[in-house]
Order: C-alpha cells, then sequence, then structure tokens
C-alpha cells in the first residue's frame, strides 16, 4: 500500500462544483450528486479535490457511485483509500449491500470483493436510480457486495 499524505474528509456544498468537474472530467455521472453530498469523501492535498467517492442510500441498501481519482494522480492508492472509507461510512449507516454500475472499472472492483450480477437479480430500489434507470447505458456491469 502506498503511504498517502493525503487528507480525507466528507465533502461539503462548496466542494460540490469541484467535485462536479472532476466526475464530467472522467465522464462519471455528476447531475444529481448535490442529492447526495453528506454521502461524499473527498481526498484533498493543498486543500484541492484529489479523488471522491460517494453513495446513496435506501434503507439497508447502498448505490456506490461516482469513485473518482484525478488522472494525474492515479496508480497512487487513492482509489483503494477511497473504497476503504466509503465501505465503512456506509456500514455505520447500516448498508447490508452494496451496488455499483461501471463501464470501465469492473477489474477494480473486484478486488474488493464486489460481484458482477444479473441485471434481473438487482434490487428494485436500485432499478428506480437515476443512474441505474438514466445516466448509465444497458451495457454498464452491475456489481453487487455484501457489507
Amino acid at each position: 500500500m502506498h503511504n498517502l499524505e493525503f487528507e480525507i474528509s466528507v465533502a461539503t456544498k462548496n466542494q460540490l462544483n469541484d467535485i462536479k468537474s472532476l466526475l464530467k472530467k472522467l465522464n462519471l455521472v455528476y447531475e444529481d450528486v448535490d442529492k447526495y453530498v453528506e454521502n461524499f469523501i473527498v481526498v484533498l492535498e493543498n486543500k484541492q479535490i484529489m479523488g471522491c467517492a460517494g453513495f446513496e442510500k435506501y434503507d439497508e441498501i447502498g448505490l456506490l457511485r461516482s469513485v473518482a481519482v484525478n488522472p494525474k494522480h492515479q496508480g497512487k492508492g487513492i482509489g483503494h483509500k477511497l473504497i476503504e472509507e466509503i465501505n465503512a461510512n456506509a456500514k455505520k449507516r447500516e448498508i447490508k449491500e452494496f451496488y455499483l454500475l461501471t463501464d470501465s472499472a469492473s477489474q477494480f472492483f473486484l478486488k474488493f470483493g464486489f460481484e458482477e450480477v444479473s441485471r434481473a437479480n438487482v434490487d428494485e430500489r436500485i432499478k428506480k436510480t437515476y443512474e441505474y434507470s438514466e445516466a448509465c447505458p444497458d451495457s454498464a456491469i452491475v456489481m453487487k457486495k455484501i457489507l
């Protein structure tokens, strides 16, 4: 594991524009981040956002989303740290199952215990989310993890 000299904190409304521009830059869903900002964490270096991750909570089910690391800072362990922190936050919030959708990062998420699942087996609450129903293409891989 890399030695990280970064600060990790819960995202604030003041950081929304920076979070959205990072997500936009990486072609990730950013349009509805405002609704879930209290479930987002950010990795900062000199007050600049290096990465972020968040989730949506539906009772005991969660949708992991917006795991993003600035391309200049990829490969430094930031993504790993984000996943560890977001898993811990989700458990504290009593989330038992985590879903995610990805076009390109399924190999990354396999390392953290996520497994590919068929769309037929996705919880109905996840199917109703903006990310699942509108923002991500049908070709996106759906993954699930029991926390």
